[in-house]
């Protein structure tokens, strides 16, 4: 056994669907870039990728969640465990559980620059945010007094990560820091006064 617990054949496996998946990330990345979504197609990108229509969809959804390099999990069990473990408030217990994923799992550089210069993949991030949001919601319920207050936590952690995205500044610190920042500013702008008429 491996340091890891697992058989050699099992730890071989993993990393051939590592680099299997990067190469079609990176095939996806290039021809997206360079061609736009409608300009590309699947076949297109296994062709560089050198894998079958049925490889590509047993790693991703779609053109666009191959571009942005969306993983199908975005919580790992430990994540989920120190969640599930923390204590103090609610909040920036969320914000570690929705960017300690994004630090481990996601480019985030890298899909912010990508979004920027190619909005139409906007929608795909959104509909997968919407389903990672889901998981989020069920176990902020775990933590929670009630489904309402697990709701709205939820919703302004991940309106807070959707301002990240948008961010272009140079802040490049770690998700959870970041998520606390735009959660304070958020919260903020509900005192934010009407300025007068022009």
């Amino acid at each position: 056994m491996t340091t890891a617990q697992q058989p050699a054949g099992d730890t071989l496996r993993e990393r051939k669907k590592q680099h299997t998946r990067q190469a079609i990330h990176e095939a996806a990345l290039d021809l997206v870039d360079r061609n736009g979504l409608d300009g590309t197609t699947i076949e297109q990108i296994c062709q560089q990728a050198d894998v079958s229509p049925r490889t590509f969809f047993n790693y991703f959804p779609s053109k666009a969640a191959a571009a942005l390099g969306l993983p199908e999990t975005a919580i790992s069990p430990e994540i989920i465990d120190q969640f599930r473990a923390a204590t103090g408030d609610l909040v920036p217990a969320l914000c570690h559980l929705v960017g300690e994923p994004a630090d481990a799992r996601l480019d985030r550089l890298r899909m912010k620059e990508m979004i920027h210069r190619r909005p139409e993949l906007m929608p795909a991030f959104t509909q997968w945010m919407t389903n990672v949001r889901d998981q989020f919601v069920q176990l902020a319920e775990e933590r929670s007094p009630s489904h309402e207050v697990a709701m709205t936590a939820v919703t302004l952690v991940m309106a807070a990560f959707g301002l990240i995205v948008h961010d272009h500044s140079e802040q490049n610190g770690p998700a959870s820091e970041r998520l606390q920042d735009a959660v304070d500013k958020l919260v903020a702008v509900r005192a934010a006064e009407l300025t007068p008429p022009k």
